[in-house]
């Protein structure tokens, strides 16, 4: 595991496997598929007495997609060995901006835009 999430190793390697599933639907609807890891929409993963409590960071107060991911995330984790329940806690939207997405897909990401002719062309 190499995000620094309150859960211990093991659990945490298999959250972060099922979370890297769950696609960012509005980056669908855009150039590139991205999962909601990939985005840095997960603001941390914590584990205490079964609860794993999923920590959402969102793109905007007004999301619309909250609860879609939410849907997806409970549907991945339901069911892992000692998760007896499994809540997703989002923000108010205040916080996040492209500097989170992975460097790697946000390079491709652009390359893309770039051929479409709809991205700034590198300098």
């Amino acid at each position: 595991m190499s995000r620094a999430w309150s859960v211990g190793r093991e659990p945490g390697a298999v959250v972060e496997r099922r979370l890297a599933e769950v696609v960012d639907p509005c980056s669908s609807a855009s150039v590139l598929s991205m999962s909601i890891l990939q985005m840095g929409l997960v603001r941390d993963v914590t584990l205490e007495d079964g609860r794993l409590l999923v920590h959402l960071r969102l793109t905007s107060p007004s999301c619309m997609m909250v609860a879609y991911i939410a849907r997806e995330v409970v549907e991945r984790l339901t069911g892992l060995p000692g998760v007896t329940s499994v809540d997703v806690v989002p923000d108010e939207g205040l916080d996040w901006d492209p500097s989170l997405i992975d460097p790697a897909v946000r390079d491709e990401r652009s390359r893309r835009l770039v051929l479409l002719g709809i991205g700034p062309r590198p300098a």
